[in-house]
C-alpha cells in the first residue's frame, strides 16, 4: 500500500470536535420532501415491528421499551411477520423503482410488480440508502421465514434465541441493576413458552428436512443454558437481597426445566432426522440474499482459490525477506508452504503462559492503539473512548459471550465491551499451551486493529451515532467484517507492530480465504470433513483445532464464514479505484473516514458515494 498522506491539523481538530459533539461527518439533511417522510415511516414502522418480533434484538440496539418482552415466534406471529416483509418489498421496490421478480428460481418471491404509484416524488440519496438497507434485512427475513423455513425446520432457530435472551441484560452496568434484574426475571419466565413453541414448531416438518446434527447442537445449547439458568442466574441477583435472590432462583430452575425438556426432545428428534446440512443447489440464493453478493458462486470460489496461492506466496516472499530479523537461526526450507509454516511457528512461539498475562497484554492495547492511529492521523476516532476489555463473568459459563458488544444507536454512549477468548476453565496443560499458541502476541496486537481500532469498536460507534439508526440496527456483515480485515493491514502498513505481527495477519488472511473455499465446497461440491481438514492444514497452513471448528461453522452459519475474505476483498477493491483516480491527492484520512461517515451500510453503496464526488 501506498505510504500515508498526513491530514491537515485544522480538519483533524474539526473531525475531532465534530465527533466529541456527536454531529454527524455528513452533511445536514434538508426538509423532508414527501417521498422521504413516506421513506421514514415506513423505515419506522418496520423497526417498531423489528422490536416486537426481537425483543432481545431491541435491547441489544440500545432501545429499552421491550426490556421485560421475549421472543415468542407463534404461528400468528410467524405468519404477520413474513407478511409484513413481503409487503415491504412491494413497498421498497416501488419506491426505489425496482422492476421484475427478484432472483430467478425462488418460487414464492413477492412479486415487485403491480399497478401500486411510484414514489411521491424524488427520493434523497439518503432516503434511498435506508431503503436499501430496509429492503436487505426485509428480504433476509422473508427468506428465511418462507423459503428455508427457519422456525419448523432448524433446531438452532431456537436454542439459539434462548441463549441470546438475557446476554445484552446481564453484560451491560449502564443501567441499575434492580432495573436490569427485574428485566431479566420477566424474560426467563417466558422461556418455558418460547421453547414449548419450538417443539410444536419442530413437530411440523418431516424427518427428512431435520439435520441431526443441528438437534444434537442444539440439545447441547439447550443443556448448557439449562446450567446457566439454574446457576448462574441468581448470582446476578445478590446485591439485591435474599427475597430477590429466592424468586430468581426458582425462575430460573422453571427455565432450566424447560431447557432439559427441551434438549431431551432435540435428541429423540435426532434419531430419526434424515436432513442434510448441505445447502446444495439453495446455495447461491442464500449466498445471495444473506451477501448481497451478485457474483457467481464459481466465480467467488475460482478467485479465491487464486487469492490463497497468491497470498501463500506474498507471505513466505515476505518471510524470506525478513528472516534474518526475526530472531530464528534456522534456515528456511526452499518451497513456499514450508517457509511460510517455519514463519507461523515462529510467530506462535512469542506467547503468553497465564490468563492474568494474557489479559493484562490486551488490557495494554486501547490505549497504544489510540495513540498511534492519533499520531499517525489515519482516521478521526469517536471520542470520549468507552470500551473495555475484559474476559466473561464466571456467571455466564455456558452462554456465548465472546467477542465485541458494541453500543446501539438507542444508547450510543453506552460503553462498548470486549470479552476476550480464554482457555476453559478445567482445561487440561495441553489445551491452554494450544490457546496460547493460537492466541499469541503477535496476532493478539494484529488483531486489536480488527476487534478495537479503527476497526470495529470505532466503527460501529461512529455506526451508533449516526442519525439514521436503521443502519446501526442493520448492520451489513460483509462491511463489518471487511472493514476490521482492512484495518489489520492499513496499521501494519502504518507501523503497528513489526515483522511477527504481519505474519500473523498473513495467517488470519489466509484463514479468511480458506473459509469462503471451505464454506462454497462443502455445500457445492460436497467436500468431506476429512478434505477439508486437509486443505485447510495443508493449502491455507492453519491449526487442526481451527479446521473442526470451521467445518462446525461452515455447516451451522453459511455463508457467514465468507464475510471476512468478502468484505476486504470490496474494500480493498474500492480503495484501490479511489487511489487510481485520485492520484497524488488521494487522501487515506479522507478514505477512511468517508468509509465509516455512512453508518454500517453495503459497500457497493459506500462505492458509488465515493467514486461520484
Amino acid at each position: 500500500m501506498a505510504p500515508i498522506p498526513r491530514r491537515s491539523a485544522a480538519r483533524l481538530r474539526l473531525l475531532l470536535a465534530l465527533t466529541v459533539l456527536g454531529v454527524p461527518s455528513t452533511t445536514q439533511a434538508q426538509p423532508a420532501s414527501p417521498a422521504d417522510a413516506e421513506a421514514t415511516a415506513l423505515v419506522q414502522r418496520y423497526l417498531t415491528r423489528y422490536f416486537a418480533m426481537y425483543p432481545s434484538r431491541a435491547t441489544q440496539a440500545g432501545n429499552h421499551e421491550y426490556d421485560q418482552q421475549l421472543e415468542q415466534f407463534t404461528v400468528g406471529q410467524r405468519a404477520s411477520w413474513t407478511d409484513l416483509n413481503a409487503e415491504v418489498l412491494r413497498t421498497t421496490a416501488r419506491m426505489l423503482g425496482i422492476t421484475g421478480q427478484g432472483s430467478p428460481g425462488t418460487a414464492g418471491r413477492p412479486s415487485v410488480n403491480g399497478s401500486a404509484a411510484p414514489a411521491a416524488g424524488p427520493l434523497s440519496a439518503d432516503a434511498r440508502l435506508d431503503l436499501a438497507v430496509l429492503r436487505t434485512q426485509a428480504e433476509r427475513e422473508w427468506f428465511d421465514y418462507s423459503v428455508r423455513r427457519r422456525p419448523e425446520r432448524d433446531p438452532l432457530f431456537w436454542s439459539q434465541s434462548v441463549g441470546q435472551a438475557v446476554v445484552f441484560l446481564l453484560v451491560r452496568d449502564d443501567r441499575p441493576l434492580t432495573e436490569r434484574v427485574a428485566a431479566v426475571r420477566a424474560r426467563v419466565q417466558r422461556i418455558p413458552a418460547l421453547l414449548d413453541e419450538g417443539m410444536r414448531a419442530l413437530r411440523t416438518a418431516p424427518e427428512s428436512l431435520i439435520v441431526a446434527d443441528f438437534a444434537r447442537g442444539a440439545a447441547r445449547q439447550a443443556a448448557a443454558g439449562a446450567t446457566f439458568y439454574r446457576d448462574g442466574i441468581p448470582r446476578i441477583a445478590e446485591p439485591l437481597g435474599t427475597d430477590v435472590v429466592a424468586a430468581t432462583a426458582r425462575e430460573g430452575a422453571q427455565a432450566a426445566q424447560a431447557l432439559e425438556r427441551f434438549a431431551a426432545f432435540l435428541d429423540s428428534l435426532a434419531t430419526g432426522a434424515r436432513g442434510t446440512p448441505r445447502l446444495g443447489a439453495d446455495y447461491a440464493e442464500v449466498f445471495r440474499v444473506e451477501t448481497g453478493v451478485q457474483e457467481p458462486v464459481d466465480s467467488v470460489l475460482a478467485r479465491a482459490e487464486r487469492d490463497l496461492v497468491a497470498v501463500r506466496a506474498e507471505a513466505a516472499t515476505y518471510a524470506r525477506r525478513n528472516w534474518a530479523t526475526i530472531g530464528s537461526a534456522a534456515p528456511l526450507p526452499a518451497d513456499d508452504r514450508g517457509t511460510v509454516a517455519a514463519a507461523f511457528a515462529r510467530v506462535e512461539a512469542v506467547r503468553d503462559t497465564s490468563v492474568a498475562e494474557y489479559l493484562a497484554y490486551w488490557r495494554s492495547l486501547p490505549d497504544s492503539l489510540e495513540a498511534f492511529v492519533t499520531a499517525t492521523a489515519i482516521t478521526a476516532l469517536p471520542l470520549p473512548r468507552t470500551l473495555t476489555v475484559e474476559i466473561a463473568p464466571a456467571f455466564l459459563a455456558g452462554q456465548s459471550v465472546g467477542g465485541v458488544y458494541p453500543a446501539g444507536p438507542y444508547a450510543p454512549t453506552a460503553p462498548t465491551i470486549l470479552y476476550v477468548p480464554v482457555p476453559a476453565a478445567g482445561a487440561t496443560r495441553e489445551a491452554r499451551d494450544v490457546f496460547f499458541r493460537d492466541f499469541n502476541r503477535p496476532f493478539t496486537k494484529m488483531i486489536a486493529a480488527h476487534e478495537l481500532m479503527p476497526g470495529h469498536y470505532a466503527q460501529l460507534k461512529h455506526s451508533a451515532r449516526h442519525a439514521r439508526a436503521v443502519r446501526s440496527v442493520f448492520a451489513d456483515g460483509v462491511f463489518t467484517e471487511g472493514w476490521g480485515t482492512f484495518c489489520e493491514r492499513i496499521l501494519l502498513d502504518a507501523g503497528w507492530g513489526g515483522p511477527l505481527e504481519m505474519l500473523a495477519h498473513y495467517k488470519k488472511a489466509m484463514e479468511n480465504i480458506a473459509r469462503t473455499v471451505v464454506d462454497i465446497r462443502v455445500h457445492t461440491r460436497d467436500m468431506s470433513r476429512e478434505a477439508m481438514v486437509r486443505f485447510v492444514r495443508d493449502e491455507a497452513l492453519q491449526g487442526e483445532q481451527l479446521a473442526n471448528n470451521m467445518w462446525t461453522r461452515t455447516l451451522t452459519t453459511a455463508p457467514q464464514i465468507t464475510t471476512y475474505y468478502l468484505g476486504d476483498r470490496q474494500i480493498r477493491d474500492l480503495y484501490e479505484e479511489v487511489r487510481a483516480r485520485d492520484g497524488a491527492a488521494f487522501s487515506l484520512p479522507a478514505f477512511m473516514d468517508a468509509m465509516v461517515a455512512e453508518g454500517s451500510v453495503p459497500v457497493p453503496a459506500l462505492r458509488q458515494r465515493l467514486l461520484s464526488r
